[in-house]
């Protein structure tokens, strides 16, 4: 049965991604895949379990030891304190080629011993020992990816697109629809009746959300043909030939998920629903290599779980 999970999408800084050789590719995911034994002493044990390869992908779980205790009485109500030390475990995607990591974020609410920065620290030390035996930089940190998608872009992307499914836009200005922007050619009479339509509704609205039917195409609207100048877009899903792909504002670095995490190999379904999932995000460049430096506005994915924890 499949559990609804959160992650995180981040980027391994540190080795050479960009030129990273397919044998040590090969290396990084069957050493991945194959580990022969978990890392660490009772009862901090940890280590890579359950994964399923797909090519230059592997995904699984990270199991993590901790220490618990159980409370039990007796018929007298004589206390017996026992200690046992079972394993919690997050989901995890690695794309080997270019430096990219989804990694489940839970706050272990049934594990009092436990929180997501052990569980980090730990993931990357087996993440640093694998890249290790293959040659490579080991990890300095993990980062959200930044980048966010300008309006010029949302522009390029609709036009170039050969079908606009959904789009989503604020910030609406009526004076930013081209003067010369053709809805009808010829019949161009018409045009300059639909602008003034637009921008006199343009002017009373805050947001527009537009989605097209089964068969539709929002670019053959009139409507979306100058929303796209007249606002600020926040999200398209729209294809390039047969493909479909999401265009977000916000690059998206969290995500929802439905995963057995209580399988004890991942099945192979639901690790290419993820993996088709973060192909479909235009922002993430899932092929494109990790810089081996960090940018400005990058967050660790350390600092970003303390300031969960201040939160």
């Amino acid at each position: 049965m499949a559990d609804k999970i959160h992650c995180d999408l981040l980027e391994i800084y540190g080795p050479d991604w960009e030129n990273i050789q397919p044998s040590q590719i090969d290396c990084l995911v069957r050493n991945i895949h194959q580990m022969d034994e978990l890392l660490g002493t009772e009862p901090q044990l940890y280590g890579f379990v359950g994964t399923q390869r797909q090519g230059n992908v592997i995904g699984g779980y990270f199991a993590i030891q901790y220490e618990e205790e159980e409370w039990h009485y007796d018929k007298k109500k004589k206390l017996d304190i026992r200690q046992s030390t079972p394993f919690a475990r997050l989901f995890f995607v690695v794309f080997a080629n270019s430096g990219k990591l989804l990694l489940q974020n839970t706050k272990f609410v049934n594990n009092p011993a436990l929180n997501m920065t052990i569980a980090y620290d730990r993931f990357r030390k087996a993440l640093d020992s694998v890249l290790a035996k293959c040659s490579m930089r080991t990890t300095i940190d993990l980062y959200n990816a930044p980048s966010k998608y300008s309006s010029a872009d949302f522009l390029d992307a609709f036009n170039n697109s050969s079908r606009v499914a959904k789009l989503r836009v604020t910030n609406l200005n009526e004076d930013q629809v081209p003067p010369d922007l053709d809805y009808y050619n010829p019949q161009r009479e018409k045009n300059a009746i639909i602008r003034e339509s637009h921008k006199h509704d343009y002017s009373h609205l805050k947001k527009v959300d537009l989605e097209a039917d089964s068969d539709g195409d929002l670019k053959r609207t009139h409507l979306a043909k100058d929303l796209i100048y007249a606002s600020r877009p926040q999200s398209m899903t729209y294809n390039i030939d047969q493909e479909e792909y999401i265009m977000r504002r916000e690059v998206k670095h969290k995500f929802e998920f439905y995963v057995d995490m209580n399988a004890r190999i991942l099945p192979e379904q639901e690790l290419e629903v993820v993996i088709n999932r973060l192909r479909k995000e235009q922002a993430i460049f899932l092929d494109t290599p990790t810089s081996t430096q960090r940018k400005d506005g990058q967050m660790s994915l350390f600092e970003s779980l303390k300031l969960e924890e201040e939160d």
